[in-house]
């Protein structure tokens, strides 16, 4: 049996798994988000109790039948979406630069031990650092606008990426890698056709763990530093625009949907692209 049979035999295998697998994966994609708005509703009508008894100043904390209609508003809204479109652009810009510089380097560490031995110090020390630290230091050298996002952005979503390559790389089936050399199957070939689809589960976990991550931080930036756009931005404006709590609040909310969606989007893309496997790994 040639080297690229042999190959053709483990892909038709896994395409036969993902065929099997898709339905079920479906069915639990669809089961995951009706649990998720159920236990979004609950949190809605605990909140609307709380808020009816006045605990606290309604105009401090208005219930969830005020906030939710001002999401809606909110979301068609042109000034709201240009503010959410900022933060995306930071977060997908980010994202992009920190994978340029992660899955290369994932590669490399996860195919040399004592390349990864030798920058295990180096590494370990930078991923200790809070993202929030650095703000100051990247607004003292960029200022506040979106190079500060976008570096703020690299620097926490890195690390998910980085990591889970490297996971991936190391937990591609031996047996498979001693099968492709003993059929003396070229390097290149070796990567592509064993390598490769054996990390990228894990890697799309390190997507979907760095999204999450990114958000968090970009909104977090805008809201720290009052930078010039962004839904943090507009948090902070409305915030210091007397009681606007109902749009403060609304706006919080549509952020964690927007994270929701996100997640969401990744998984399903995960679920489809590498259904046959159930892999994954926290950075």
């Amino acid at each position: 049996m040639s080297a690229s049979t042999t190959l053709r035999s483990a892909s038709g295998l896994q395409s036969r798994k993902r065929r099997r697998t898709a339905p079920g994966a479906a069915r639990r994609g669809l089961t995951s988000v009706l649990r998720g708005v159920a236990g979004a509703a609950a949190v809605a009508l605990a909140f609307e109790g709380f808020a009816r008894l006045e605990v606290v100043d309604p105009r401090l904390l208005p219930p969830a039948t005020v906030i939710l209609p001002r999401a809606l508003e909110l979301l068609v809204d042109p000034s709201f979406l240009v503010e959410v479109w900022a933060t995306l652009a930071s977060l997908l810009l980010g994202l992009a630069l920190a994978a340029v510089i992660a899955v290369p380097l994932g590669l490399l560490l996860g195919s040399y031990q004592a390349m990864a031995r030798a920058c295990a110090p180096m590494v370990d020390s930078l991923r200790s650092v809070p993202g929030i630290a650095v703000i100051p230091l990247l607004v003292l050298v960029m200022g506040q606008g979106l190079e500060m996002k976008v570096t703020i952005v690299v620097f926490v979503t890195v690390w998910p990426l980085l990591f889970n390559t490297m996971y991936g790389v190391r937990s591609v089936d031996r047996v498979a890698v001693e099968t492709a050399r003993s059929f003396r199957v070229p390097t290149l070939m070796t990567w592509r056709s064993v390598v490769l689809p054996s990390a990228v589960p894990l890697m799309l976990t390190g997507l979907r763990v760095a999204l999450a991550t990114g958000l968090t931080v970009v909104i977090a930036a805008e809201i720290a530093v009052g930078t010039y756009d962004g839904v943090g931005y507009f948090i902070l404006r409305a915030s210091y625009g007397g009681f606007n709590a109902d749009t403060v609040f609304a706006a919080v909310v549509l952020a964690g949907v927007l994270g929701f969606l996100m997640n969401w989007l990744t998984t399903a893309a995960t679920s489809r692209l590498v259904a046959w496997s159930d892999r994954g790994a926290t950075p």
